[in-house]
C-alpha cells in the first residue's frame, strides 16, 4: 500500500522564508484523515519553532478568494512604491513582488488580525449562518465523519515564523463573499475554538480545520455545543451528533461559507 508522502518544494528565485510561507510542500497519497494529522504533527516538530498551515480544500479557489478578501480596507497593502519603475513583464517584477511585497503583506495581516481594535467578538457571528438548511447541517456532520480524503488529494503546506497557532490565518486570510465569515470573523471563531482545546491547522475555500489538543476538556462539551449552535442552527439531533463526533474524533471541521451542502460527497483536492 502506498504511504503518505511529503514533497518539499524548491524555489531558488525567492527568499527561503517567502517560499516556505507561499508553498513549502505538498502532502500526497493520503490514505486517511488520521494519517494527514500525523503528518501535520511530524511536520510541526521538523520546522519548530515555525508554524505549519494546511490548505484544506480547493487550493486554487482558496487562493482566488483570499486574493479578494485582502482587498478589505483593513487588510489592503499598497506596495506600488515597492514596484515603481518595474514593468509587470520584467523578470524583476515577480522577484521584487515575492521578496518585498509578500513579507510586507504577511506582517500587515498579522498586525491587523492581532489588533484589539479590529477584532470581532465571537457573539457577533450569530445569525450569519442561520439560513443553513437541513442539507447544510448534514454537510457539517459529513465533514466530521466521512472527511473528504481521496487518494488523489493534494494538501498544500505553508510554513512561517508566526507567534500563535491562531494567527496562522494570516498566511491565507479568507472569507470574501458577503455570506461568508470574513477574515476577522474567522479569526474570532478560531480563537473561540482554541478556548476549547482545538489548535487551528488551516483552511481552504470553504472549511476551517482544527486538531484536538491536550487542553480539550470533556466537561466543556455542552458549552462548546452551545457556542456552535449560536452560529449554526443546530437542532437537538444535530447537536447530539456533533457532540458524539467531537468526543470520537481528534479533529474538528467547520464551514465558513454560505452553502456547505455543495461539498457533500466532495473529495479534497
Amino acid at each position: 500500500m502506498a504511504k503518505i508522502k511529503l514533497n518539499i518544494r524548491q524555489d531558488e528565485q525567492i527568499d527561503l522564508e517567502v517560499h516556505q510561507s507561499n508553498h513549502y510542500a505538498d502532502i500526497v497519497e493520503i490514505q486517511s484523515w488520521a494519517e494527514l494529522l500525523e503528518c501535520y504533527r511530524s511536520l510541526k516538530q521538523d520546522v519548530y519553532p515555525k508554524k505549519v498551515f494546511l490548505v484544506l480544500d480547493d487550493a486554487a479557489q482558496a487562493k482566488y478568494t483570499s486574493m479578494h478578501a485582502v482587498e478589505d480596507d483593513r487588510l489592503y497593502v499598497d506596495f506600488s512604491d515597492d514596484l515603481k519603475g518595474i514593468e509587470v513583464d520584467d523578470p524583476r517584477w515577480e522577484q521584487s513582488y515575492q521578496n518585498v511585497c509578500v513579507p510586507k503583506q504577511l506582517q500587515h495581516y498579522l498586525q491587523q488580525l492581532n489588533d484589539p481594535a479590529q477584532q470581532q467578538r465571537f457573539e457577533s457571528l450569530a445569525e450569519k449562518m442561520q439560513h443553513y438548511d437541513e442539507n447544510d447541517l448534514d454537510a457539517l456532520l459529513y465533514f466530521n465523519q466521512d472527511l473528504l480524503i481521496s487518494l488523489d488529494s493534494v494538501i498544500e503546506v505553508k510554513v512561517a515564523d508566526i507567534e500563535t497557532e491562531a494567527l496562522k490565518l494570516a498566511m491565507l486570510p479568507n472569507g470574501y463573499f458577503s455570506c461568508d465569515f470574513n477574515p476577522f470573523e474567522n479569526y474570532a471563531l478560531i480563537q473561540r475554538m482554541q478556548h476549547y482545546g482545538f489548535e487551528f491547522i488551516g483552511l481552504g475555500a470553504a472549511l476551517l480545520g482544527w486538531i484536538k489538543t491536550a487542553d480539550f476538556e470533556a466537561e466543556k462539551i455542552e458549552d462548546l455545543i452551545q457556542d456552535l449552535s449560536l452560529i449554526y442552527p443546530l437542532d437537538s439531533s444535530h447537536q447530539k451528533a456533533m457532540k458524539d463526533l467531537i468526543f470520537k474524533n481528534n479533529y474538528l471541521i467547520l464551514p465558513y461559507s454560505e452553502s456547505p451542502q455543495e461539498y457533500l460527497g466532495y473529495d479534497l483536492s
